[in-house]
């Protein structure tokens, strides 16, 4: 009886980790490159403590712009 149940467990995990791998292997990939196709155009802005922003001047490195619009 133990046995039927230990057989019974291993099927249902292996059953879980197939279904997580192809969860895994069909869920979207993370957006790299812009939707055009093109390199960003390049802007200067004010950062948070006032010194200016290149976008130009990061060229080569992973960037995340977020835009707040804060309460004014």
């Amino acid at each position: 009886m133990l046995r039927k149940i230990l057989i019974g467990v291993g099927v249902l995990l292996i059953a879980l980790v197939v279904l997580v791998v192809a969860g895994l292997y069909v869920y979207p990939k993370a957006q790299i490159v812009s939707a055009t196709q093109q390199a960003a155009p390049d802007f200067t802005l004010k950062d948070a403590t006032g010194k200016d922003f290149n976008l130009a001047a990061q060229r080569g490195h992973k960037v995340v712009l977020y835009f707040y619009r804060g309460y004014w």
